[in-house]
């Protein structure tokens, strides 16, 4: 089997009827997604059928270890109730991802080329946004992630496999940067000398989290780490924030990096790489409705530490992301995936701008949160 034959590759699990149709789904950066649809029953059912991007995730045994793991604990949890109001029986399989497991058992399989596949039920009625229009968007897709790290806040041991390790610690990523800066194998440092320089200005705050894990102020969680906002589903119906997908990089972190990234990818409608910075900027309404869902979906178990610091959380991880760009820039870019030249630099500018935004009503930022937690 090659890794372009998906056909084949849905055909190694234990699905309830003959394929279909298996067709190109999403817009995903890592993994090939595609839409498997099913014969033999009306309406036909459908999943996700992934193949892993293995040059990034290196250990996929353990990162469907870990995904296993998490599917299974958010549904005892769900099925157990206390955590939403719903009905369980009708409603459970959309509020959660189901692995489809192999029809050796396993929850993927490994094809002869050793591509590695798995499968997932997809969850109907419910569809995801590249980009947040309204507060209430913001305040359900903030309120699922925050009731997804509440969920998962009692996982049993042992820790989580860390299926990228350092992914949110900044102080690496900046040092990557330095390297790419200090190396600059294409010689791409000159034309972006004012977007470098803006980062390397602001070198203290990538370790703004350091110490207050060393000291206690903060604790590590399981943790999403990838939280864009198109990472979580919408009810089609109600807009209710139901399903937070995309698990490979569920794994040890803070809260703090999951609500940060949100921020990030929600407080600003302009597109990640919107060349036109004056676009960009910090839409405070957004940024309530964000710390709003945050706090009623983690119901009491942010420290006051971690409430006070949602407004930093926002700023180190533009930052980060920012750096994480640049660099990629630097070296070819040769991890975030591109469609023109220039776009991880136009990337990396976009998130300077909204730091600069985020920097500059810092103040307000804090008296949003303030508001929040009184209301």
């Amino acid at each position: 089997m090659s890794k372009n034959d998906p056909r084949t590759a849905a055909s190694a699990f234990a699905l309830p009827g003959p394929v279909e149709s298996v067709s190109p789904y999403g817009s995903g950066h890592i993994n090939d997604s595609y839409l498997v649809v099913c014969g033999g029953s009306a309406p036909p059912p459908r999943f996700i059928l992934q193949r892993l991007n293995t040059d990034i995730f290196r250990e996929p045994e353990r990162l469907m270890e870990n995904v296993e793991r998490v599917t299974r604990h958010v549904r005892t949890k769900l099925e157990a109730g206390g955590v939403d109001d719903f009905d369980a029986a009708v409603d459970l399989d959309r509020r959660r991802l189901t692995l489809v497991p192999a029809r050796d058992g396993r929850s993927f399989t490994r094809d002869g080329a050793g591509n590695v596949w798995r499968v997932y039920r997809f969850v109907e009625g419910a569809t995801s946004r590249d980009a947040v229009t309204t507060p209430e968007e913001a305040r359900q897709a903030s309120f699922a992630f925050a009731r997804f790290a509440r969920l998962l806040s009692d996982l049993p041991t042992p820790r989580l496999h860390e299926t990228i390790p350092l992914f949110h610690h900044t102080p690496s990523r900046f040092d990557a940067l330095l390297d790419a800066v200090r190396r600059d194998p294409l010689r791409r440092v000159a034309d972006a000398r004012e977007t470098v320089d803006a980062y390397l200005s602001r070198e203290e705050l990538a370790s703004a989290f350091v110490a207050p894990l060393l000291d206690g102020r903060l604790t590590e969680r399981v943790a999403h780490n990838d939280t864009k906002i198109n990472n979580v589903l919408l009810d089609d119906a109600t807009g209710e924030g139901i399903c937070v997908i995309d698990l490979d990089t569920v794994m040890p972190g803070l809260f703090l990096h999951d609500f940060g990234d949100l921020v990030r990818t929600a407080v600003c409608p302009a597109a990640e790489d919107e060349p036109d910075t004056s676009r960009i900027a910090v839409e405070l309404p957004l940024f309530s409705a964000l710390v709003k869902g945050a706090l009623d979906g983690l119901d009491g178990q942010l420290s006051p530490f971690e409430r006070e610091s949602l407004p930093l959380s926002g700023r180190l991880l533009t930052f980060e992301c920012g750096s994480r760009f640049l660099t990629d820039h630097l070296l070819g870019d040769t991890y975030f995936k591109v469609h023109r030249p220039g776009q991880n630099l136009d990337r990396a500018r976009a998130q300077l701008a909204l730091l600069r935004s985020m920097e500059e009503r810092a103040d307000e930022l804090s008296r949003a949160v303030e508001d929040a937690a009184g209301g």
